[in-house]
């Protein structure tokens, strides 16, 4: 039986996503306006900050939306009937809705495009530590792994067992995800021996692209004037 590979090479071909945003430019600019949106509170300052996720809104699967809501659903019901005032919390819980649906939309539609080889060109660009950069990487493989191994786990059981409910479903559920993580965790040993075996991080291809040039530092500067008006409109 045929081994899994591992390795964090990518060709050089498919480093480059875009030929006229610089990688770098799209992470840090989500970077800064996901930091003044989790800092803001008053209606001016997220009104102000809605105007990009509204602009990227178009793009973005509802389902991710509907999902994400289920769970600032239950956030929101939990902090209106713990908080010392029922209104209070209600008002706290729909802000950090607001905030995260926010941060979730400009994140996904900005960062989700790039990829892999898209995520490691930026790094490469902000001069990231290798070790950081390759840490961040493994990281994100995981992620895909596991989201991939939890697909194939639904589909099974949907496929063997199509009528399940109730308690064995919990069940079925309960087991499907300590299998997923067991496998998951095998393979992110596997993943560390691959690294250890290739001579650490130093045995992984460490070049990128060039620093941000100027018309990318003017980009970031935009999204950084952005921030602050948010951050403005928040203390006002």
């Amino acid at each position: 039986m045929s081994q899994p590979a591992y390795t964090l090479e990518f060709p050089r071909v498919t480093l480059t996503v875009s030929k006229t945003r610089n990688p770098a430019v799209t992470l840090l600019s989500a970077m800064i306006y996901a930091l003044a949106v989790s800092v803001s509170r008053s209606p001016s300052a997220l009104l102000l900050a809605s105007i990009l996720p509204a602009m990227m809104l178009k793009g973005f699967p509802p389902r991710y939306l509907a999902r994400l809501n289920v769970m600032n659903a239950v956030m929101i019901l939990t902090l209106a009937l713990t908080w010392p005032d029922f209104s209070d919390g209600f008002r706290t819980g729909m802000i950090i809705a607001l905030r995260v649906n926010m941060i979730c939309v400009v994140l996904g539609g900005m960062l989700r495009p790039l990829g892999t080889g898209g995520m490691y060109e930026a790094l490469c660009g902000l001069r990231v530590p290798e070790k950081l950069r390759v840490l961040v990487i493994l990281t994100l493989r995981g992620i895909y792994t596991l989201r991939e191994r939890y697909e194939s786990a639904i589909i099974s059981v949907r496929l063997r067992a199509p009528g399940l409910s109730g308690l064995m479903r919990l069940k079925v559920f309960a087991c499907m995800m300590g299998m997923i993580l067991l496998q998951s965790s095998a393979r992110s040993e596997n993943m560390t021996r691959a690294v250890k075996c290739r001579g650490g991080f130093a045995g992984f291809m460490q070049g990128g692209n060039s620093a941000m040039n100027a018309r990318d530092w003017l980009c970031v500067s935009g999204t950084a004037v952005y921030a602050v008006m948010i951050a403005v409109m928040n203390l006002a």
